[in-house]
């Protein structure tokens, strides 16, 4: 009896070696091509490792009517095949597949196996819900640096019949909260497997931050517009002016009255408690109205958002300008567990960039708001689905405040939102202040005087 038993699990251990790497990006054509070189170079290693691989694009390989595949879940659940080990990684992670053999190899996929780098919350925060019903020390992943799933935890996730609620927004954690909830399985933490900034031979996966810029971008291209209301004049726009909004060469501050001393724009639009919609479309109109054909981007901020407009820039040159494209940091609603429900948006507070195309999509499809009250990022949300504008994620905006996050996700941020209980300027001074190019448009700026 004993022999079997060691039989059975030498050929468990044998022939786990079938594996499916399904990679989270957006539906965009930078995210599809990022996909096809990294499934050239994984089939590749694979074959020389004598492993059995597939890779799935998790957006760009579904139907475009399917929603919501990037909040993983409904993503595992329409997989064709169920692998003995599924890995979860962002589509520019970098996988190193030998150390996948010989990670696997130590593992049996029929034991509940759920491993990645582990991030803690330092405090209760609302995007987490503050951390109602969730154990104490709780782990999710850092999907930069992956995860891997074993078979019998694959098939456990495809018996839930329901996501767990309206709202996706960080699925990371949700996900993990759900495998702890449903199936009573948590995070194991392995920091020298799955890696970022680390120099570990022994990483699994390993985060890798794009930086090709494949577009030129002046500061003439880029228009800012900042929603703000005449109460929040004095105490917010100070702070902006002081800090991030002094680099931006095309800025206004669009209001529900006129300061020419900051100065502020009176879109003709009342201020409400809630909602915004109203104010958004006519900066939409403002924007197409006096931009001039040459900016090729808007981004729309809060009064209580803190920016790296150099940062900001940069990742704009990864994108083409002529295309209908909309970035922001992506939440969703109504996601069902077959990806056949809901939606994605762009969170308002984070910053939302929309190409000019984008814009005039929009409008032509939505021409004014249903009320002047809806959530202008959510009803963008619904706008964009009809326009076929793809929404596309970017990590590094942020919907809260620093210690909303957990720091080791916070990698070279571009934005955070609100003000509540923290000192802004020195949050910005910490967290989005670039000194080395401070000083060197200081230096260029003598050198011009002279």
């Amino acid at each position: 009896m004993q022999l079997v038993l060691w039989v059975s699990l030498i050929l468990q251990l044998v022939e786990s070696n079938d594996v499916t790497i399904l990679l989270v990006g957006s539906r965009h054509k930078l995210t599809q091509n990022r996909v096809i070189e990294k499934r050239k170079k994984v089939l590749e290693e694979c074959e020389r490792n004598e492993m059995s691989c597939s890779v799935v694009d998790a957006l760009n390989d579904s139907s475009s009517e399917s929603q919501g595949f990037w909040a993983i879940t409904p993503a595992i659940f329409t997989l064709t095949n169920v692998s003995d080990w599924t890995i979860i990684a962002e589509d520019t992670s970098e996988i190193n597949i030998e150390n996948l053999k010989r990670f696997i190899s130590t593992e049996i996929a029929t034991d509940t196996v759920f491993a990645g780098f582990g991030l803690r919350d330092k405090e209760p925060t609302i995007i987490h819900h503050f951390g109602m019903n969730a154990p104490t020390g709780f782990h999710y992943p850092l999907l930069s640096v992956g995860f891997v799933l074993s078979r019998t935890v694959v098939d456990s996730i495809r018996t839930v019949d329901q996501m767990e609620n309206g709202f996706s927004i960080d699925v990371k954690y949700e996900f993990a909260m759900l495998l702890y909830k449903k199936i009573n399985v948590q995070l194991r933490h392995q920091p020298s497997r799955f890696c970022c900034g680390n120099d570990f031979n022994t990483c699994i996966i390993r985060c890798s931050s794009p930086t090709i810029s494949s577009f030129s971008l002046q500061d003439s291209e880029v228009h800012l517009m900042v929603k703000t209301f005449e109460g929040h004049h004095k105490n917010r726009l100070d702070v902006l002016k002081n800090t991030w909004t002094s680099d931006v060469k095309r800025v206004e501050y669009c209001s529900d009255k006129e300061d020419r001393t900051i100065p502020t724009v009176d879109l003709g639009i009342g201020n409400t408690e809630r909602g915004h919609c109203a104010k958004t479309w006519a900066i939409f109109r403002r924007f197409l109205e006096v931009s001039g054909v040459g900016a090729k981007w808007l981004v729309i901020a809060d009064d209580d958002t803190l920016m790296n407009w150099k940062r900001l820039k940069q990742m704009l040159e990864m994108y083409d300008p002529d295309d209908k494209i909309l970035i922001g940091e992506r939440y969703g609603f109504g996601f069902n567990i077959d990806g056949l429900s809901g939606y994605d948006y762009p969170t308002g507070g984070s910053g939302m960039i929309f190409s000019r195309s984008a814009i005039q999509s929009i409008l032509k499809v939505c021409p004014s708001c249903a009320a002047d009250t809806d959530p202008d990022d959510m009803t963008i949300g619904i706008c964009a689905i009809s326009s076929g504008i793809p929404i596309v994620h970017e990590s590094r905006l942020h919907q809260a405040r620093p210690q909303d996050y957990a720091p080791e996700y916070l990698k070279n941020p571009i934005s955070f939102h609100k003000f509540t209980d923290i000192d802004p300027i020195a949050v910005y001074y910490k967290y989005l202040f670039d000194i080395e190019d401070h000083a060197q448009q200081n230096h260029d700026s003598d050198k011009t005087e002279l």
